[in-house]
């Protein structure tokens, strides 16, 4: 019976404590200190703690409007927000989560099928319905699995303390055709390109992202006042298994041409953490006292999964 494999590696978080965090994750300085500003925005003071009260928004701007840049395959450009109710005056560090490997679409009749083709060791039944679930768009009337939504406890807790969390669907990679290398590649094209937009939205108001927040439960639209609040100068990204290793191929210092433009700080790197291939191929962080790659600023690894 062939079965799709679900591997995991250590999720990593940049630029914030992980003091917070209940999954393993590694940490690390992303870009410049607190207060540092996107080429032409003004630098302004960081925000003054969170009251704890905390808002949710969405944005989906459509199951297609992203393509794998080593196969053209369609993904999503969609994410959920957390923020403080109350963003002040100053800015807020903004962190990019992104999920790992699941199913993407929630067609009840398929996941039946697949459990009792597996049950019974129909390989073809099994090798169909799996297909059905693991669709990207998904078939017409079958809605997405929101495995961005997965992590909203997370957010919840992380905006209570002041910062603007956005979890990012990935359905896209996870429905295509790419495995190892070009996998945790593609994941990381797509934190940079969410971290793009955010940094349009932050500078001026204005991008791919204004007016496209919608309130999560009704789909009403929703104002929120995010330009000049996200501090695009201290910036956090956190991928959860298979995402781990995009996180990190994002943040290698060998991939930062493709970062978005900005100011960041180089550091030396204090390593708790290693890169290394698994049998099937897929990049796992691994514990190991040698560098991970160059990165800006410190590694610190705090668990493992």
């Amino acid at each position: 019976m062939k079965r799709r494999k679900h591997k995991r590696a250590s999720a990593r978080l940049l630029g914030l404590s992980v003091a917070v965090l209940s999954a393993a994750a590694a940490a690390f300085t992303y870009t410049a200190a607190t207060g540092a500003a996107a080429p032409g925005e003004a630098t302004g003071q960081s925000a003054a703690p969170s009251s704890g009260a905390t808002r949710t928004v969405r944005y989906d701007l459509g199951d297609k409007a992203w393509h794998l840049p080593q196969t053209g395959e369609p993904g999503e450009l969609s994410g959920v927000v957390h923020y403080p109710a109350d963003l002040g005056t100053g800015r807020h560090p903004l962190i990019v989560m992104l999920h790992g490997l699941h199913d993407t679409c929630a067609d009840r009749k398929a996941a039946a099928a697949r459990t009792a083709a597996e049950a019974s060791g129909d390989d073809a039944a099994y090798e169909a319905a799996n297909a059905k679930l693991s669709a990207w768009p998904c078939a017409p009337g079958t809605p997405a699995l929101p495995s961005e939504r997965g992590y909203d406890y997370l957010g919840r807790k992380l905006a209570a303390q002041g910062f603007v969390v956005v979890s990012a669907g990935a359905n896209g990679i996870n429905a295509s055709s790419v495995m190892g290398d070009d996998n945790a590649a593609a994941r990381a094209d797509l934190i940079n390109r969410h971290l793009r937009m955010w940094q349009q939205l932050s500078s001026k108001g204005k991008g791919e992202l204004a007016g496209k927040f919608t309130d999560p439960a009704t789909g009403a639209a929703r104002r929120v006042g995010f330009a000049h609040h996200v501090d695009m100068g201290n910036v956090g990204i956190m991928g959860h298994s298979r995402a781990g290793a995009g996180a990190t191929w994002q943040a290698a210092d060998t991939h930062r041409k493709q970062w978005p433009q900005g100011r960041r700080r180089q550091g030396g790197g204090s390593a708790g953490a290693r890169l290394q291939r698994d049998d099937g191929g897929h990049v796992q962080l691994q514990d190991h006292q040698d560098p991970l790659r160059r990165l800006p600023g410190n590694v610190r690894r705090t668990g493992r999964r």
